[in-house]
């Protein structure tokens, strides 16, 4: 199965699942929770990430964005976050998975704003939006991409002169063949279960960024570590920490749901131990 058609599954089989039984469940956040100053509740947890991209894009110059695309979009969370902090503009959301753009459309009619929001069903590494766009965010899809250098093809070919790309996302601590043999085999396990293709370091999507598009590239402008505001250990990573061995002799890694576990299991002891990151990274594509 190739790669994209083996995300497409996993999201079409798995989001139902991921909403369900989320603790943020009024955000539709399919994303990490951060527990950052001022977040006392698990919906705040699950918006903190949101509320942090629209206050950034001010920070950085974009009062109002015009247009705003969400590569690998979810069932709309961001989106629709992003459409109540940006009244004027005009919001477009990308996603491999067709049971998640059914899923956005119905929500669309009940979110304030989701009158502005559309979204498509696509592969990111080929939809053409025949837009140029202010602002492009990924949260936590970028890993889902064929590559670095393929993703950051797609994102600036739909910025504008001086727009702006986040990627939130996890992130290697260190160049692979720096990590000793325990912190790798856990990489290959987390990419396995989560069925990622980019998994990198923060230095290597910045390098690949500056060699991107057909101009002079994507620059860095800014890295926020979030990793702190990241809380493991929740009763349900402490079951499946004492499964996880049971999962592995019984060669449940070969079945989807097991091997997503896995592969959750794995990140978890990677933020911990440090070998993995979870960042922030935003890129402007020159004017």
């Amino acid at each position: 199965m190739a790669p994209d058609h083996d995300v497409a599954h996993y999201y079409d089989r798995n989001t139902s699942r991921f909403l369900r039984f989320g603790r943020a469940r009024d955000s539709y956040a399919i994303h990490r929770a951060l527990w950052g100053p001022g977040v006392t509740t698990h919906q705040e947890a699950g918006d903190f990430i949101n509320r942090w991209l629209a206050d950034a894009i001010r920070e950085l110059g974009i009062p109002e964005p015009g247009s705003l695309v969400d590569l690998g979009c979810g069932v709309g969370g961001t989106l629709f976050h992003l459409a109540e902090s940006f009244p004027e503009s005009r919001l477009h959301g990308v996603t491999i998975s067709r049971r998640q753009v059914e899923l956005a459309d119905r929500l669309r009619g009940s979110r304030k704003g989701g009158e502005r929001c559309r979204f498509l069903h696509g592969d990111f590494h080929s939809l053409a939006l025949d837009l140029e766009a202010d602002v492009v965010v990924a949260v936590e899809s970028f890993v889902h991409s064929t590559s670095p250098e393929a993703f950051l093809h797609s994102a600036e070919a739909h910025l504008r002169p001086g727009g702006l790309l986040f990627v939130v996302d996890d992130f290697l601590a260190h160049p692979r063949d720096e990590l000793g043999e325990a912190a790798r085999r856990r990489i290959r396990e987390f990419e396995a279960g989560w069925r990622l293709g980019s998994l990198c370091t923060v230095e290597e999507l910045q390098a690949a960024g500056k060699a991107a598009g057909k101009g002079r590239g994507l620059e860095a402008v800014r890295c926020s570590d979030l990793t702190h505001l990241i809380r493991p250990g929740r009763p349900r990573d402490r079951l499946i920490a004492l499964l996880n061995p049971l999962f592995r002799r019984g060669g449940l890694v070969r079945i989807p749901f097991f091997a997503n576990m896995i592969g959750g299991h794995a990140l978890q002891v990677g933020l911990v131990e440090g070998f993995l990151r979870y960042c922030a990274v935003v890129l402007r594509k020159p004017a």
